[in-house]
């Protein structure tokens, strides 16, 4: 926020500044040096006086790190043809004395002052010489990098890329008018060595040599249409691209490293199908000749790199209409698009709209989440996403679209704000009977503004009132529980958000969504709504908000939980995501109960559609997770084997030329699988790392996130020694990233006592120092998490009592005693504790108080556990002696395709 905040003071700062000067071109001229660090260049802008006054000085953009070369600074009067002056000046280009240079590093703005005036509606030309120093990495504007160009290869290579929406970045660059909304056209040029090529946002014209022998040359661009400079792009390197189509006249092309060509051919196949659908539904032609998409090398920013014409690529429509702040809204955009394409053109299996929908709720319960920029902006925009689906449906497809074509077509080669979108559907929303006058809401901005400020998603309780036909619509900010705190109710939030809420409704005995003549409900956080015009009976179930249309949790009262559970015909596959989704949300949250929410999923028994398990997977690992230490964990264990056999049945081997899709889901089900101890995953692992190349990142990567875990719970001793190897001797100029995912699956992943108290005794009480204070946290922070690892960690604590309380390091100490008491969720483990505690009262004067608030825990967690998991643990009895026939059937496979 806080460049944000600085770029708007100095758009104010500027405008009071240079006023009525405005660009009419540029001519910029680059030439970077890779593996010396450096660049210059040369820029020549055209600009314009369209005051009414005359004024003496240009003041532009540079930031404080570029360098301008002072004597080599012109300013001219440019021959005006067309000049109603009587005097022959007009008619020549004319030199103006420069009389002072001022250079603002504080604000990165540099002041031309001129003895002559510039005149109203004269056109006068800067040349400014300057140089700068290229970046190291992806969050520069402008900067180096090196590739191995394959993998058995290690010879580096090269390139150079420009950057510049990361903050609006042109003024590190070259001296500009950076405002968004100064649009002009722009002619590049870049020098390179001959065995280099260059992409920009236009195409070639003209190669002239630089060297007279050809080692270095002179890339001439043609003339852009008008865009914003930080919408300029430029990528040198020696990279290959597969044969290239054409939409229309224009070239699409997609470019990578040479040993990836092969992996890029379906991308360049499906890439102007891509362009079709999205110039169709934005009814507006792809305004450039040329679309070139790079994958650039251990490129691991969320946020793709983007630029008008060049790519690493979601979108182009912020470049065509530009936003005059950085903003959330145009990335939303893009998703919105992405997937409104992805889903024309393929039909994907999974809808990436529902899954990272309900992945939201956790992302907003994840701890400082607040405080990490680009998180929150990433979070903004997906939930913007949400809201224009919302919308979409209310709008109905259609009208949508053609309110989406109108707001192009009206900023077209413009700036515009948020208001300027939310006004337009506004318009379009009247138009099409979703808003009307003179009825609240009164705007698509009114409803859209608590979505857009809340940093939560709603839950939605629907109460029946089963005497007449109304129903209590209460909403409040959805929370996750807190073990920390009394977990036997919902934690509390302090911020009253409160919603517009789209009141959609559907019944037992008419499932078909409405797509008209929608109303809203009021940001109030109680009210009761009439629901007679949806002819149910008190024996019927009603569905609130069917499919996830919003992005809303929907709980209900426990009788129409009930109807839905014994509901016998299948519900459309919308539906079973969101009935799965919110059913264990709400137990997992402490807003239901856990066999009404069972007793929705039984559904997943039978489930044939992938969709619906790739929901279910994220909550099962939640729910194994919640039931650790507990009598439920093992029976939901073997529950859940029971199911994924027949899914990992169903998937049967892996296929050649299969899909994306079908290969993740797999080992997504695989995962889960081998975690509740499937037998076969043991073999399986010790076969991929047989095959393993921990020089090969791609392949050592693959064996980590997928079988590591399996192999060290699973295996030998010596098989868990090999990891425990791998990170005593990890390279210090390798990741530590990895170096921390191996020690925690160390710490969390093994399946006996033995491994457990080796990797204690190594870390607490080795003095060969291999391990920190941090890795000691580190590992009791995991172990403690597993039912297992805490009961060993509590022996260990009694065994070694002494030793630890004097040897180790407070701080360790500390917290050591912390998680070994707290994690109990047992009578048995609660009387053991307390025993122990009572036994050794003396010896626990220092942290007698951090023992006697564990015990508090263990006490609320015990109660919890037999008020919310012992009707489950009854209920996972039953389900196991019932029965059990595995459901048959085939998965189908599409051909997978992943927008940017």
């Amino acid at each position: 926020m806080a460049r944000w905040f600085l770029a708007a003071c100095l758009l104010v700062t500027s405008i009071a500044v240079q006023g009525l000067i405005v660009p009419r071109g540029y001519r910029l001229d680059l030439h970077p040096y890779p593996g010396d660090g450096v660049f210059k260049g040369k820029v020549r802008i055209d600009i314009i006086n369209t005051g009414n006054q005359s004024v003496d000085s240009v003041t532009l953009d540079v930031h404080s790190t570029l360098n301008v070369v002072d004597r080599e600074v012109k300013v001219t009067r440019v021959a005006n043809l067309d000049s109603s002056e009587e005097d022959e000046v007009s008619m020549e280009e004319t030199s103006l004395t420069v009389t002072k240079l001022e250079k603002r590093k504080d604000i990165h703005k540099f002041q031309i002052t001129t003895k002559q005036s510039l005149k109203k509606d004269i056109t006068y030309q800067v040349e400014i010489l300057f140089d700068g120093t290229l970046g190291s990495d992806s969050s520069s504007p402008f900067y180096q990098s090196t590739y191995s160009n394959s993998k058995h290869s290690q010879l580096k290579k090269w390139y150079v890329a420009m950057n510049l929406l990361k903050g609006g970045g042109a003024h590190y660059v070259f001296p500009c008018f950076e405002k968004p909304h100064l649009k002009t056209w722009i002619e590049l040029s870049v020098a390179h060595k001959g065995d280099f090529h260059v992409l920009t946002t236009m195409p070639l014209v003209d190669t002239t040599n630089v060297t007279s022998e050809g080692v270095w040359v002179r890339d001439h661009f043609s003339r852009s249409p008008p865009m914003s400079v930080n919408s300029l792009a430029m990528f040198q390197s020696d990279f290959k691209h597969p044969p290239m189509g054409e939409n229309n006249g224009n070239k699409v092309g997609v470019w990578g490293k040479e040993d990836i060509l092969r992996s890029l051919n379906t991308a360049q196949k499906m890439l102007p199908a891509v362009l079709v659908n999205l110039e169709l539904y934005l009814s507006r032609p792809y305004p450039l000749p040329e679309l070139n998409l790079v994958a650039l090398p251990g490129y691991t920013d969320d946020k793709p790199i983007d630029a008008w014409g060049l790519q690493m690529f979601r979108e182009w429509t912020d470049h065509l209409t530009t936003p005059l702040f950085p903003t959330s809204l145009t990335l939303a955009l893009s998703k919105f698009l992405a997937d409104k394409m992805a889903w024309q053109l393929e039909k994907p299996v999974f809808n990436s709209y529902v899954s990272d929908m309900y992945g939201m709720y956790l992302e907003y319960d994840k701890p400082g989440f607040t405080e990490i920029k680009s998180q929150m902006e990433a979070l903004n925009a997906t939930k913007i996403r949400f809201v224009l689906g919302m919308l979409e449906h209310i709008f109905g497809p259609h009208s949508f679209r053609q309110t989406i074509q109108y707001f192009m077509s009206s900023k077209e080669y413009h700036a515009y704000s948020e208001t300027d979108f939310w006004n337009k559907l506004s318009d379009g929303a009247y138009h099409a009977g979703v808003l009307v006058r003179n009825r609240s809401p009164v705007s698509i901005e009114q409803i859209v503004k608590p979505w857009l400020q809340a940093d939560r998603l709603p839950v939605v309780t629907f109460r029946r009132n089963y005497i007449n036909t109304t129903v209590q619509v209460m909403q409040e900010p959805f929370v996750l529980n807190d073990d920390e705190d009394d977990v036997s109710s919902p934690a509390r939030n302090t911020k009253n958000y409160l919603w517009w809420i789209p009141n959609i409704v559907v019944s037992q005995n008419n499932l078909t969504v409405p797509v008209r003549n929608i109303s809203w409900l009021k940001p109030i956080a109680s009210q009761e709504v009439e629901m007679k015009q949806y002819n149910f009976t008190n024996n019927q179930f009603v569905l609130f908000n069917p499919g996830s249309l919003g992005p809303f949790i929907v709980n209900y009262d426990l009788k129409n939980w009930e109807l839905i559970a014994q509901h016998s015909k299948r519900f459309p596959v919308s539906i079973r995501q969101q009935l799965l989704h919110d059913s264990l949300t709400l137990a997992l949250s402490g807003r239901l109960c856990y066999v009404y929410a069972f007793n929705v999923s039984k559904l997943i028994e039978q489930e044939p559609e992938p969709a619906v398990w790739k929901t279910y997977f994220g909550l099962a690992t939640r729910l194994r997770i919640k039931f650790q230490g507990t009598p439920v964990a093992p029976k939901y264990d073997i529950y859940l084997k029971k199911m994924l056999k027949s899914v990992n049945a169903a998937l049967e081997q892996p296929e050649r030329g299969e899909s994306s899709w079908k290969a993740n889901f797999r080992a997504e089900n695989k995962r889960l699988l081998c975690e509740t101890g499937h037998p076969t995953c043991l073999t399986e692992a010790r076969e991929v790392q047989s095959r393993t190349n921990t020089s090969n990142p791609d392949e050592d990567k693959l064996f980590l996130d997928n079988y590591l875990c399996i192999l060290l719970g699973y295996g030998t001793l010596d098989e868990w020694e090999f990891g425990l190897h791998r990170i005593m001797y990890y390279p210090k100029n390798k990741s530590q990233t990895e170096r921390l995912f191996i020690f925690r699956s160390l710490a969390s992943c093994p399946k006996n006592e033995t491994k457990f108290v080796r990797m204690l005794n190594l870390t607490l009480m080795s003095g060969d120092h291999k391990f920190s204070e941090e890795d000691m946290l580190t590992m009791l922070t995991v172990m403690s998490t597993v039912s297992l690892g805490h009961e060993t960690m509590f022996k260990f604590m009694m065994k070694n009592f002494e030793y630890l309380s004097t040897k180790l390091e407070k701080t360790v100490w500390e917290y050591f005693v912390k998680t070994s008491f707290n994690n109990f969720r047992t009578e048995e483990g609660l009387d053991k504790a307390t025993e122990f505690y009572q036994r050794n009262k003396r010896h626990f004067v220092s942290v007698d108080d951090i023992i006697k608030n564990a015990l508090e825990k263990v006490k609320i967690q015990v109660d919890w556990v037999r008020k919310h998991l012992t009707p489950l643990d009854g209920w996972l009895t039953n389900a196991l002696q019932e029965p059990w026939r595995p459901h048959e059937f085939q998965f189908r496979d599409v051909p997978s395709f992943v927008i940017g």
